[in-house]
């Protein structure tokens, strides 16, 4: 079964932002039809004093989801663990009620049918899912999900970033202040691009040259762009807006560092984990810069390299796919 979930870890590869351009083919393209299902609330209405035969109902209503949601999300078997799902139940039934204030899904349901329809338009041969599943789910665990029937969005990862809940302990161990500062309702649309996109096209970059995954997250930065138009730079990158003018700032020495001794073609793992992976700073270029600086400066080769491209026939983003890394690198004129 099809599940591909954008999970919150050491290595988080937000996806990047592309600037408004004048022309937009995809602006007239049609809505894909969604059937927008709140698994969520059919879950914590069930009545606790006859919660096995409510489980059965659900199980009966979400035939689907359910198989995702007890065995790959809860990972508790309803006809064997329903005293822990129960428990369950009772332990969230208040981040339930805080998400149900926060009303995110009012937001995300047609910002992401907006942002689908333009990936179809740039994608026609995916075939975009039909369901829109709002869930809760463990803190610790997915926030957003791919399944064979839908996209499942897990509302507790979106409460909002000053949320109490992102605070303890033991969640604050697992998602640190810089990650879980994107834990809001904004944030919804571009992981379900970027797990659509990875669905689509899985991102396979462990083990190249820096310079190859560089310019592969750029790729998929680039997309996002052209899917979310209007979505601030910020937003789409993932950065703060202090983070974000610190790297244009220090771009020019930034490309000077990456470009000397090699290091754009190294495969260290060191290198790329400082270079690419999320963090609040850079252990290279100090407490301003963020540590996945590389999605930047691979956004910027491949927004050049395409720049290039207009009026030739291959420009389109199912070629940028398919082109290989270091063809964009050794085509690029960048200037930094």
């Amino acid at each position: 079964m099809r599940f591909t979930a954008l999970f919150y870890g050491l290595i988080c590869l937000s996806l990047g932002a592309c600037n408004t351009t004048p022309q937009d083919p995809a602006a007239h393209a049609p809505r894909p039809a969604m059937t927008e299902l709140h698994f969520d609330s059919a879950f914590f209405a069930m009545d606790t004093l006859q919660f096995e035969s409510g489980l059965a109902k659900l199980i009966q209503q979400y035939p689907q989801f359910s198989a995702d949601y007890f065995d790959r999300i809860l990972m508790m078997s309803p006809k064997k663990e329903a005293k822990n799902i129960l428990a369950f139940y009772k332990a969230y039934l208040p981040i339930y009620q805080a998400a149900k204030k926060v009303q995110a899904d009012q937001k995300a349901t047609p910002e992401i049918e907006e942002a689908l329809k333009r990936f179809h338009f740039y994608f026609p041969e995916y075939t975009l899912p039909k369901q829109l599943i709002y869930f809760i789910g463990p803190l610790e665990t997915y926030g957003n999900v791919v399944t064979k029937d839908g996209i499942a969005i897990g509302l507790q990862l979106y409460l909002g970033a000053e949320s109490s809940w992102y605070y303890s302990e033991q969640v604050n161990t697992i998602y640190p202040t810089y990650i879980s500062r994107q834990f809001a309702p904004e944030y919804i649309v571009v992981n379900t691009l970027q797990n659509i996109l990875n669905d689509h096209a899985p991102i396979a970059i462990n083990g190249k040259q820096l310079i190859e995954q560089m310019i592969e997250i750029g790729k998929r930065q680039y997309i996002i762009g052209q899917c979310l138009p209007s979505t601030s730079d910020t937003l789409l990158m993932g950065y703060t807006a202090n983070q974000l003018k610190a790297i244009e700032e220090n771009k020019t020495d930034i490309w000077a560092f990456l470009s000397s001794q090699n290091r754009l073609f190294s495969v260290d793992p060191n290198l790329t984990k400082a270079i690419l992976t999320e963090a609040p700073y850079n252990d290279y270029f100090g407490e301003d810069i963020p540590g996945n600086v590389g999605k930047y400066m691979g956004y910027q080769i491949v927004k050049s390299w395409m720049n290039q491209q207009k009026g030739k026939s291959k420009n389109d983003l199912s070629q940028l796919l398919k082109t290989p890394a270091m063809n964009i690198f050794n085509q690029v004129d960048v200037d930094f």
